[in-house]
């Protein structure tokens, strides 16, 4: 059996970190599962959660070709942001561990990141390169954290959309409370932006920056737009100036 899974999880690593198909984060969920629950161990996933509260179980995957990034899985076949199943509250919990893997980065860093340095992002469906959804968490770039900083004042917790493009493209912004993202439904958050009546959430990319809120509070910037653009442009996969 543990050879088996070897095996099994070998091809499936491969398979992520070359150009197989749309289907290789699914294959290697699949694998990690099988490994969790026959010997106990995550291989080739970082961890894996059977039963995470408020999740339904999720898998944390090590990227491929990059120094720090990681991605967030749930172990349900869930195609994409778009899928209404992200919009139950059995998968408010993605979020907040997705939040929570900062520290992992951290870790394959070796070094301390302060709150504002990693953010998530995931990726519309005209620029994801995997049909099982997956948020990516990593270093903020820096130029993406100084063009917030200017525009602070323009983002509330009502949606407006942002006076400078972010990487070339235009996002909706509001804010969210709070230290941490338990419990916030970020697919319901969209779906209340003034673009979402017109155009459906497969189109939609968002990203999510830690931000100091006006009272001085620990929260969150919402960052959204629908162009089928890519929000992992936000991020800096060699975590520069961090």
């Amino acid at each position: 059996m543990l050879g088996a899974v070897l095996v099994a999880a070998a091809i499936a690593t491969s398979a992520l970190a070359g150009t197989w198909s749309r289907d290789a984060l699914r294959n290697v969920v699949a694998a990690c599962v099988v490994a969790k629950s026959t010997i106990g161990a995550s291989f080739p996933c970082t961890d894996v959660r059977l039963d995470a509260p408020g999740a339904d179980g999720y898998a944390l995957i090590r990227s491929p070709g990059f120094a720090s990034e990681f991605l967030l899985t749930p172990l349900a076949p869930i195609d994409g942001i778009e899928s209404p199943a992200l919009q139950n509250s059995s998968a408010t919990g993605l979020w907040s561990a997705a939040w929570a893997t900062r520290a992992d980065v951290a870790a394959a860093l070796g070094r301390k990141l302060p709150r504002d340095a990693v953010a998530l992002a995931v990726n519309a469906e005209g620029t994801r390169t995997q049909d099982h959804f997956h948020i990516h968490v990593d270093c903020l770039r820096t130029s993406v954290a100084a063009s917030l900083a200017g525009y602070a004042s323009h983002v509330t917790d009502q949606w407006s959309e942002l006076p400078i493009p972010l990487r070339g493209d235009v996002y909706w912004a509001r804010t969210i409370a709070g230290p941490d993202l338990a419990g916030v439904n970020i697919p319901k958050l969209m779906a209340t932006a003034p673009p979402a009546a017109d155009t459906t959430l497969d189109h939609a990319t968002v990203g999510i920056v830690p931000a100091t809120l006006r009272d001085g509070s620990d929260g969150f910037y919402l960052l959204v737009n629908w162009t089928d653009s890519s929000a992992e442009r936000l991020l800096d996969h060699q975590c520069r100036g961090r």
